[in-house]
């Protein structure tokens, strides 16, 4: 089949009428508006002509959603390109913590807190072991991000991290680490029990709002029941540089959990994609009903202002001095091939008529009435730039568009 980018945002508004009818949460509302306007009249338009005034060229707005693919392709490549210049070209291990699927009922009323407690528990995790004299005394880099879902589209979460093999030791001098970055058990161990301190502390000072099923003594059986099981943790033998690791982390970082090109077969009712099952690497068909497959997209839009993919150690932004210095030692990803980054360029349109750069003369901007609503009736408003340095100063700060070459 072949398929459209536009497909995810068509089963979108297909379902338009039946998605509003349902309560959801505020960040849900938002993905749901995004993704059915993107690209659209709805979304405003831009227009373009050239200097001698010929035919205008209209440009619908892109609504950089992070849950939109139609619009990712641009953020990925320059979010690539920006982790190049701050990666290390030295050796990295891919590093998988995950939540323990007892408090996946939990996750989804507390994402933001568990988002947050997922990210500190696993850097704490690393560098408390990493920076002990008992394993190598170093501090690393670390590159996280957050992944909230399977390959079949269902709920879980978990970090992947890509860590230095080596960092600065106490004297300040890079040292290297081999083919052995921590000892499994401990790291399992050690972050089993975070993890689960901060619950309970979190619980204990009425900071997690429990699920309506679940009440005081069901949540304290829950909290002993992921006591007495291993939690995931995975590392992952060394890879060479960080940047196959990194281009993985990109496609998921942007654009959702489903790739367009996944989907087999849509009619009116269902929907097949293929999946690659992790247990014996074959790609297999799924069959889903096209509500249940909205359902688990939107179970993985972000919590509105959570970041999800964060840098702790050598590559956080605090730590600039020393990064700088690891890369005169080391050097970056910069020059690496790969990632696209030759793809990535502003936005020229050229008159269909006499073949000229197309300047914009003027925009249809979207404006939002305050409140959550998916009913409530737009408003815009027609901006009129007629002073060129001011249209200049415009393009940068608000220009809409999605970059395309």
């Amino acid at each position: 089949m072949d398929v459209s980018k536009r497909l995810l945002q068509n089963i979108f508004r297909s379902q338009l009428d039946e998605l509003k009818r349902k309560k959801h949460p505020l960040k849900n509302i938002k993905a749901i508006e995004s993704i059915s306007d993107c690209r659209t009249d709805a979304m405003g338009v831009s227009y373009f002509s050239c200097k001698d005034n010929h035919e205008p060229i209209e440009q619908a707005h892109s609504c950089r959603h992070r849950s939109c693919y139609l619009c990712s392709s641009q953020s990925r490549l320059k979010w690539i390109e920006s982790q190049k210049a701050r990666l290390f070209n030295c050796p990295h291990f891919h590093v998988v913590f995950t939540v323990a699927h007892e408090y996946l009922s939990l996750w989804q009323y507390n994402e933001a807190w568990f988002t947050r407690t997922l990210f500190k528990v696993s850097n704490e995790t690393l560098q408390t072991l990493l920076k002990s004299e008992r394993h190598h005394a170093i501090t690393p880099g670390i590159l996280m991000a957050l992944h909230t879902w399977g390959r079949q589209l269902n709920l879980h979460p978990h970090t992947h991290c890509l860590v230095t093999a080596g960092g600065l030791n106490r004297q300040g001098e890079w040292q290297g680490v081999d083919d052995f970055l921590l000892p499994i058990r401990v790291v399992k161990s050690l972050y089993r029990g975070r993890f689960q301190d901060a619950i309970r502390q979190a619980y204990e000072q009425g900071e997690l709002t429990l699920p309506p099923d679940m009440n005081d003594k069901a949540f304290w059986k829950l909290y002993r029941a992921a006591y007495q099981k291993q939690w995931s943790v995975r590392i992952e033998e060394r890879y060479e540089h960080g940047k196959g690791v990194m281009l993985y982390l990109a496609r998921y970082l942007k654009g959702g959990p489903l790739n367009p090109a996944q989907i087999k077969s849509c009619d009116s009712k269902n929907v097949v994609f293929n999946y690659k099952d992790h247990r014996d690497k074959r790609v297999k068909p799924l069959s889903l009903k096209i509500t249940e497959l909205l359902r688990r997209l939107l179970l993985h839009v972000p919590a509105i202002g959570v970041h999800t993919v964060r840098h702790y150690g050598l590559y956080a932004s605090s730590s600039k001095a020393k990064r700088e210095y690891c890369v005169e030692k080391l050097g970056d990803l910069s020059g690496i091939n790969g990632g696209g980054g030759d793809q990535i360029g502003d936005m020229v349109l050229f008159c269909k008529k006499c073949g000229e750069p197309a300047r914009r003369t003027h925009s249809i901007w979207r404006r939002e009435k305050k409140g959550i609503s998916l009913n409530k009736k737009r408003a815009t408003v027609l901006v009129q730039q007629d002073d060129e340095a001011h249209l200049a100063c415009e393009l940068r700060t608000r220009d809409p568009c999605e970059l395309v070459v």
